[in-house]
């Protein structure tokens, strides 16, 4: 009885650091897509470039931060004429994942996002999203993603745009 006591805990020793790197790790992401934005008048849909980083806390759950750099969009205001709409986006968000099997995984987010630096209220700063996620190899892994990033002012008018994108990009494991 000794020795298998003293041989558990000697593979959970030996274990444990193994499982403590998979579990808390470090990433980095960077995701590309379409913005799409929705307002009472027409307005351009322009791409999105979004840098992102994060923590896993727990096997399935991560704490991300992101900073989304949007395209000029432009939209036509009665009375006004045409404005360009410049948007950039500081986010923080949990990531709930779920594994389907060794190499693939859905993941959903929940956060809230600054448009342009500026907190507009909830719920017109929620961060909402679900993708899916392939793993390459261990350090490098796919990602495909919808996300609904809130509703942002149009400068120089009395709209709003509801902001949603989908996009794809790359995760690498520190």
């Amino acid at each position: 009885m000794k020795k298998l006591l003293s041989a558990i805990l000697l593979c959970s020793a030996a274990a444990s650091p193994a499982l403590a790197q998979s579990i808390h790790s470090y990433y980095g992401a960077l995701d590309y897509g379409t913005l799409n934005m929705s307002s009472p008048r027409p307005i351009s849909s322009p791409n999105a470039l979004t840098v992102s980083g994060g923590y896993r806390i727990m096997p399935n759950l991560a704490g991300e931060v992101g900073y989304t750099m949007v395209g000029d969009a432009s939209i036509n205001v009665p009375g006004v004429g045409p404005v360009t709409v410049s948007q950039y986006i500081l986010s923080a968000v949990a990531v709930g994942s779920l594994p389907i099997d060794r190499n693939f995984t859905l993941f959903g987010k929940l956060g809230v996002g600054l448009h342009n630096g500026e907190m507009n209220g909830i719920p017109d700063d929620v961060i909402l999203g679900f993708g899916g996620q392939f793993m390459l190899n261990p350090k490098v892994s796919l990602r495909v993603q919808y996300e609904n990033l809130g509703r942002a002012p149009i400068r120089a008018t009395t709209y709003k745009a509801d902001l949603s994108r989908l996009s794809f990009g790359a995760i690498y494991n520190f």
